[in-house]
């Protein structure tokens, strides 16, 4: 059964906004990183964080439950509706993170297995448990307070893992800042002319970008404090793993399609993937591969691969010796999944 997989992905992305993140009154701007071409020259160029591609693969993934053929796959209340807030439940009629143990919270939500969590909620003092204390509870409450008051932290971390999406070395970056406005069909408005077309300036990109990211399914399910248990998985493929460690993957296919960014309803980037390079392990962990943006990432990734890994291609790239050239990104994506359905002879 499939244990890692690593991904490396090249693509043209046209008039995009995922990145814009400076926002100054009426102007929102673009971010950019400085960086170093391969002869250690500084660059500036837009860039696009991987929090943010991390973010739309979680997105994917909770489409794919709540809409698509996964919906058997369990989420926490926050997470099926979007929020950040994990392990979430609806206490009171408001959404609220809950502090559970790790294995309760990877069973009952397949994002906060996967895409990991963080708690930290401070102590609670005895006038929040009920009614307003007595000054006799409020000195009692202070002296027990001494003693043992803590609040609770716990986290997962993610599963998932991202690069930032930079561009390609070599290729050009552009930038455009357009104005935006809005008709209104009043006649008048309080506010003026400028209230009522609400003028707005916003920035897109284009260019060759390049993102790697890895998924670690051999630790989704996985209980950290129970490794030394015969039984460490707080699910396993009897009840619901092979189902998240499907739409994991497949969340990747939309994240490759351009589905991802904040202005979707009007900013669909123009995307044209390039080139797929997928590493797969089913005895052990793999090393991040070289970015695409580099020229020779392909080469550098396949003597950096351990023996016993299988690397699939798909682009216009000539045959590989020890690359596995495919003709469709669903051939990649299928051979995945079937590889998640085998039989693991190790359990």
């Amino acid at each position: 059964m499939l244990k890692f997989v690593t991904f490396a992905v090249k693509t043209q992305l046209n008039v995009h906004d995922l990145n814009n993140e400076a926002v100054a009154g009426n102007v929102m701007d673009i971010r950019m990183m400085e960086f170093l071409d391969e002869n250690g020259k500084r660059q500036e160029a837009p860039a696009v964080s991987g929090r943010m591609l991390k973010h739309w693969h979680y997105e994917a993934m909770r489409h794919l439950i709540n809409n698509g053929p996964y919906s058997a796959v369990k989420l926490c209340a926050g997470c099926r509706v979007g929020e950040p807030i994990r392990p979430g439940e609806i206490v009171n009629n408001n959404l609220t993170q809950v502090a559970k143990g790790e294995e309760d919270a990877i069973k009952s939500c397949a994002v906060c297995d996967i895409h990991g969590y963080l708690i930290a909620q401070e102590a609670k003092s005895e006038s929040e448990e009920g009614e307003e204390p007595t000054e006799d509870i409020q000195e009692e409450a202070r002296k027990k307070r001494k003693k043992r008051e803590v609040g609770v932290s716990a986290r997962r971390s993610s599963r998932a893992m991202f690069s930032w999406l930079m561009p390609v070395l070599g290729s050009e970056a552009l930038t455009r800042q357009v104005i935006h406005t809005r008709v209104s069909q009043q006649q008048s408005m309080s506010g003026g002319e400028d209230k009522a077309q609400m003028i707005f300036n916003k920035s897109y990109a284009s260019g060759i970008y390049a993102f790697v990211s890895a998924l670690d399914v051999e630790r989704i399910g996985l209980v950290e404090l129970k490794l030394g248990a015969s039984n460490h998985y707080a699910v396993d493929d009897n009840n619901g793993r092979k189902d998240r460690i499907k739409v994991a993957i497949e969340a990747y296919r939309y994240l490759i399609s351009g589905q991802m960014g904040a202005s979707l309803s009007h900013a669909i980037p123009h995307m044209k993937p390039l080139e797929l390079v997928v590493a797969y392990s089913v005895s052990g962990p793999l090393p991040f591969p070289v970015s695409p943006m580099y020229q020779d990432y392909l080469s550098q990734t396949l003597g950096l691969m351990p023996e016993g890994t299988t690397l699939l291609y798909w682009g216009e790239e000539k045959e590989v010796p020890g690359v596995l050239k495919k003709a469709k990104i669903d051939e990649i994506f299928s051979e995945l999944i079937q590889k998640v359905d085998e039989v693991d002879e190790q359990k």
